[in-house]
């Protein structure tokens, strides 16, 4: 299969049961991305799929052929963090740590999709995210920096 990781053009052999999560934890060294639940609960592995935020524990590897993937590691542009990993510092938008990859990325694709205009849109459309350490109205106020200002 190819894809686009992080700006990299790549062809892997993938077998086919080979869930996204682990190609990019176990075959790529991608280690960003969390194991949090393995079902679609929890939002640890959230990364983008031509932009659109995913579940990789979901997502058959093979299902991304031919597309552009963007995880945590791919966001900064060199020694520049992206606008919304500069805010989650800014806003101390985590505590333990082992959802903001995750967090970030859902939170980059809900920027991108240009539907979060008030801290109750922020709040649902990330509920798919969970923080078990309850940083999420630190996590609110950085996504609404992002996004224009919403809280």
């Amino acid at each position: 299969m190819r894809l686009r990781l992080n700006g990299q053009d790549l062809q892997l052999d993938v077998l086919p049961w080979t869930t996204l999560l682990d190609l990019l934890r176990e075959q790529l060294d991608l280690v960003g991305s969390k194991k949090g639940c393995d079902h679609g609960q929890c939002g640890a592995c959230t990364v983008l799929r031509d932009g659109k935020r995913i579940n990789a524990c979901l997502t058959l590897a093979v299902m991304c052929d031919g597309a552009e993937l963007t995880t945590i590691e791919g966001l900064a542009d060199g020694d520049q963090l992206h606008p919304m990993q500069q805010a989650f510092i800014t806003h101390d938008a985590f505590q333990c740590g082992y959802c903001t990859p995750g967090q970030i990325c859902s939170a980059v694709g809900l920027a991108n999709e240009g539907r979060a205009h008030d801290p109750a849109q922020i709040q649902e459309l990330m509920s798919g995210n969970l923080c078990r350490c309850g940083a999420y109205s630190n996590i609110r106020d950085a996504i609404a920096d992002v996004v224009g200002g919403a809280r």
